[in-house]
């Protein structure tokens, strides 16, 4: 309970000063992933390939991006659900004039927490990692978002998650 207590603080907090230092662009949007899961189950480590998708909401401008993420995968042997919070560091940009097309690589990192289930055994924790993508800005109101997480949790019977997630914003 305390773990969620301070998760929910986090982000209440980060959310409110990432609405003053971001207030340039703003973004909702949704995303789809092939994410997989090593647990370990009856003592034998286990892997499970599963499709993710959830949402997102966040802030960004030319230089940092701060969003929320909520994913739900669900498989035959195991399904979880993850909320996270993510900081992105566009590393350049690059603007080509003949299309106007915004090409923005970025490294970042997140945190959040985790519910696990895997056959009648359900776990809640932490999780926390690292992203690689790229970012392209098409219009002025859509951007596509193609990433790979790797995220670890501190949970007895999950031990990763790595995901390849295409995503897509609409800027506000």
């Amino acid at each position: 309970m305390l773990n969620k207590l301070l998760l929910f603080s986090v982000l209440a907090l980060t959310s409110v000063e990432a609405q003053d230092a971001f207030s340039s662009e703003r973004f909702l949007g949704i995303e789809v992933g092939y994410g997989s899961a090593t647990y370990e189950r009856s003592s034998i480590d286990q892997s499970s390939k599963d499709v993710e998708y959830g949402f997102r909401i966040g802030a960004q401008n030319q230089d940092w991006r701060t969003t929320l993420v909520g994913n739900i995968a669900k498989g035959k042997d195991q399904k979880y659900q993850k909320a996270m919070l993510s900081f992105d560091k566009f590393i350049w940009q690059s603007l080509y004039k003949e299309d106007n097309i915004m090409f923005k690589p970025y490294l970042g990192g997140h945190i959040g927490w985790i519910k696990h289930t895997a056959d009648d055994l359900s776990e809640s924790g932490m999780l926390y990692g690292a992203e690689v993508g790229v970012v392209w800005n098409v219009l002025d109101e859509i951007d596509f978002d193609l990433g790979y997480r790797y995220s670890v949790t501190n949970l007895d019977s999950l031990d990763n998650i790595d995901a390849m997630t295409l995503g897509i914003n609409y800027i506000y």
